[in-house]
């Protein structure tokens, strides 16, 4: 995490750059329609850090739930809960989360995310994924069983494995 002056009209001196690392654990079962996806986000090494001359940063414990729903084989959604604790105890608490994501097919997906909690408040962000050589990118039939939702599970990038942080005066 590179810091710099405060978007809070505090003046700080002395920025400093820190690095936060953890383990990601997490296990998800999923059929062609349903996935669940139970996951922890465990710090490791050094939690706090001075970030400068005024405020310290710490990262966090997360442990969570998301239940997902395939409408079409296009459109998912899903829904989760998780709860954060931090050494600063400033972001300690629950929090929920949404996401709305639609295949638009050829290795392109878009996605909507949106995530509630007391520390951080209301967030929503968006992404825009493209995959290089995807099964539906190729005309071959027999790839087409390539994109069930099973196997594409099994071939998916780990979710929630971004480091959690805070900050505090």
């Amino acid at each position: 995490m590179a810091t710099g002056s405060a978007d809070t009209g505090v003046p700080v001196t002395n920025s400093q750059t820190v690095d936060f690392k953890q383990v990601a654990f997490g296990i998800e079962p999923v059929s062609d329609t349903w996935k669940v996806n139970v996951y922890a986000l465990v710090p490791i090494d050094d939690t706090e850090y001075r970030l400068n001359s005024v405020y310290d940063g710490g990262s966090l414990d997360t442990y969570g739930v998301d239940v997902g729903y395939s409408i079409t084989p296009e459109f998912e959604t899903s829904i989760g809960y998780y709860y954060q604790k931090g050494d600063l105890g400033a972001a300690d608490g629950s929090g929920v989360q949404g996401r709305i994501a639609y295949n638009m097919g050829n290795g392109f997906s878009i996605g909507t995310n949106l995530s509630y909690d007391d520390a951080f408040d209301g967030r929503v962000s968006a992404d825009i994924l493209y995959r290089f050589a995807t099964p539906e990118s190729t005309t071959a039939p027999i790839k087409k069983g390539l994109n069930a939702p099973t196997i594409k599970g099994l071939s998916d990038t780990v979710n929630n494995r971004d480091v959690r942080a805070q900050d505090s005066l």
